[in-house]
């Protein structure tokens, strides 16, 4: 008898489902499931959103890069071609800017052009694609900002 009950006791254990199986097959307990398995999918949305977002910041800061690196290019272009009208020499890159800014004050487009790779900044008040045409700015230039003005071609 003993013996019976214990096989008896075994297979009720045996046969008996587990917690976690009497939760999942409970009708009461599928609305929190369903709001759970809800929320880890808004949860999801919202992460690869978040990726998206920074993806697209990513190519925009990229694309304004690349422009940035395009105009400066044609900067350098621009003022590798042509003749110079320098109005100022220096080593020292603030004085440089300091001189630009004041020049660009009288209405020139002024910019920076470096000599000997860079170590002299010269400041141009205006590019010309012939010499004919600096000679013939180079006057008024004098007169007006710098009498040490003069005409310059970078290699």
């Amino acid at each position: 008898m003993k013996r019976l009950s214990f096989v008896l006791l075994a297979a009720v254990l045996l046969l008996t489902p587990s917690c976690d199986f009497m939760k999942s097959i409970n009708p009461f307990g599928k609305k929190a499931r369903e709001a759970e398995a809800l929320r880890q999918q808004q949860e999801a949305f919202r992460i690869a959103d978040s990726i998206r977002v920074a993806k697209e910041r990513q190519a925009e800061a990229e694309r304004i890069r690349q422009a940035e690196l395009a105009m400066e290019a044609e900067e350098q272009a621009r003022a590798k071609t042509g003749y110079h009208v320098i109005v100022g020499s220096f080593l020292t890159p603030e004085y440089a800017d300091a001189w630009l800014e004041h020049i660009k004050g009288f209405g020139y487009d002024a910019q920076l052009v470096y000599m000997n790779g860079g170590r002299w900044h010269l400041v141009s008040a205006q590019v010309f694609p012939d010499l004919h045409k600096a000679w013939n700015a180079l006057g008024s230039v004098q007169d007006r900002i710098d009498g040490d003005a003069w005409v310059y071609r970078p290699e």
